[in-house]
């Protein structure tokens, strides 16, 4: 990977790929690939990398870095926004080359993977966690003989019980776990929460959105905050690929099998949501997801038990129970 220095030119050329960008393409898609850019160039500041003209390999270091959040069509859209940027400003196209087809492809194969295989963190699983996080568990690595004291135990297991609740609740994705402040909490007068996500994936205006948490939520937080927590201060202090780790750990030591991850709140919300009745247009307002394609595969399930032919069995079930006289009588042999 190339280290240059930031310079006055590659100013210029950013000014003239946002211009560039802002002329060629429908509004929405130039939004979009906008945000891309610019989510693209500030992890390139950070890496001290001036982006453009970027190269094949930083753009392949950039995907599999974004991976570790992101789901498989941010990962396409990510590098079509920079493949866009570079062709509007009249510079080559590093997105164009095999080696980032060749690891977008992987990336994207890992990432459904995943996804795919994500256990619901349902009510049920989080009572199972609540009532083992704090127990003490061993140590990995070279001292996996070693166990945590109690008190290690239970701090640990309150900031796990914190995370599955808080996610849940919100359904938050971890990335947004990860970010989130104590000043993004306030409390209601009922003892209910409101959460502000400031910006989102899906939220590409950077609108935000406040976020309802249940009482018990509130109360997990509590038991997590420091008397000397500020608001700015992050309230898990844990990146996403830690938050996941975490969930996975305390899935397993409740004696639950599956593929437990930072999506697994998520997923077992939205499942609990649509056994409760609750419709995919509401789900995917409460779960701020802009296609109903995502919600609805995690609960096809529960969309089953309320579709049109379980509605039909019950309405005859009830019909059986008020009308006895409707049940089928036995076939009789009329052959004599």
């Amino acid at each position: 990977m190339r280290m240059v220095e930031a310079n006055r030119l590659s100013m210029i050329d950013r000014v003239r790929v946002e211009k560039a960008l802002s002329s060629s393409l429908a509004a929405r898609t130039r939004n979009a690939y906008l945000s891309h850019w610019k989510a693209f160039e500030d992890w390139a500041v950070q890496q001290d990398y001036a982006a453009p003209p970027a190269t094949p390999e930083f753009v392949a270091a950039h995907l599999a870095y974004l991976a570790e959040t992101v789901s498989a069509s941010t990962l396409r859209v990510r590098r079509a926004a920079i493949g866009a940027a570079h062709r509007a400003a009249g510079l080559p196209d590093p997105t164009a080359s095999e080696l980032v087809k060749r690891v977008l492809g992987g990336l994207v194969r890992q990432v459904g993977n995943a996804q795919r295989q994500a256990s619901p963190l349902t009510a049920k699983v989080l009572d199972s966690v609540r009532a083992t996080a704090c127990l003490r568990r061993s140590g990995g690595g070279p001292v996996r003989q070693r166990r945590e004291s109690s008190v290690t135990a239970r701090r640990r297991g309150l900031v796990d019980i914190a995370i599955c609740s808080t996610m849940r609740d919100a359904l938050l994705r971890r990335e947004e776990a990860a970010a989130l402040t104590w000043g993004d909490i306030s409390e209601e007068t009922d003892g209910s929460g409101r959460l502000a996500v400031r910006r989102a994936k899906t939220d590409q205006e950077g609108n935000g959105a406040i976020l309802y948490l249940g009482q018990q939520a509130m109360r997990d937080l509590a038991a997590i905050k420091s008397h000397s927590a500020k608001p700015s201060d992050t309230v898990f202090q844990l990146s996403g690929s830690q938050i996941s780790r975490r969930i996975a750990a305390a899935a397993r030591a409740a004696g639950l099998t599956g593929e437990y991850s930072g999506h697994s709140p998520r997923v077992g919300m939205a499942q609990d949501l649509a056994a409760h009745g609750i419709s995919l247009p509401e789900l995917m307002q409460v779960g701020r997801w802009s296609s109903s394609s995502m919600p609805a595969r995690y609960i096809r399930s529960q969309s089953a038990a309320y579709g049109g032919i379980a509605k039909y069995y019950a309405a005859q079930s009830n019909t059986k129970l008020k009308n006895p006289e409707f049940e089928a009588a036995p076939l009789r042999d009329t052959a004599s």
